[in-house]
């Protein structure tokens, strides 16, 4: 009687511990809710972009909504969501589709695939310092900025930190910094930042090529921008469908 009673508390012991081993992460503690994915939500962006070509840059401004439209099981398993891109040039006119992505989040990152490219856009536990490759299933290589392999490194800062953009307060973000580099002839400065529940709140790309100058429009402490680009979106709406 007692060795079964004995035996009976050691099982306990080793189911109970199981539990606790294979237990699910907490989705909290990871930060699964930064990118929130299910059909029906919807974001929509202001973005402004200026285009430098030649000596009259061309400014663009519009507004881009992220619809995410159906889900399906892809060959592999995973829960894939299609996302479908809209633009209209200002708030009175009428939504156009302008492009699809698709999306798929695992317990260890997100996936966004974009005119067949894939990116890495979120990796599980967000966490400030922790570094990844953004690139890591692209074929292209790189020789500037911080690279492993010649991919892109990308790192999390500011996690769990209030983030203000366009008047509107967001009191837990995480924000993605993709590329710094900045020298006489050069400038890429890409960052992203997501909010708890919400997803991408404010996003920058600005590449810039500078050139050597004496006088002119544009010309400062001897350079101008020769060529390049520089986009903002900006949050103004979210919800579901």
């Amino acid at each position: 009687m007692r060795r079964a009673l004995l035996l009976l508390v050691v099982l306990a012991a080793f189911v109970a511990g199981c539990e606790n081993k294979y237990k699910d992460p907490d989705p909290v503690a990871m930060g699964y809710d930064y990118y929130p994915l299910e059909v029906g939500l919807y974001r929509v962006y202001d973005v402004k972009e200026t285009l430098y070509f030649g000596e009259t840059p061309s400014d663009l401004n519009y507004q881009l909504r992220e619809r995410v439209d159906t889900s399906f099981i892809d060959q592999t398993g995973q829960l894939v969501y299609k996302i479908i891109r809209s633009k209209r040039p200002s708030a009175t006119a009428e939504w156009l589709d302008d492009s699809v992505m698709t999306a798929a989040k695992s317990p260890t990152m997100v996936m966004l695939t974009k005119d067949n490219t894939k990116y890495v856009k979120l990796v599980f536990p967000v966490k400030n310092g922790l570094e990844f490759v953004g690139d890591l299933y692209n074929t292209w290589q790189v020789t500037e900025g911080k690279l492993r392999d010649n991919k892109e490194v990308y790192v999390y800062e500011n996690v769990g930190l209030s983030y203000e953009v366009a008047g509107e307060t967001y009191p837990s973000t995480a924000t993605v910094i993709q590329k710094f580099l900045t020298n006489s002839t050069k400038l890429d400065d890409r960052y992203e930042v997501y909010a708890e529940g919400i997803g991408l709140v404010h996003r920058v790309s600005d590449r810039l090529n500078y050139e050597n100058c004496s006088s002119g429009v544009g010309c400062v402490d001897g350079f101008k921008i020769a060529s390049g680009h520089e986009r903002e979106e900006i949050l103004i709406e979210h919800g579901k469908l």
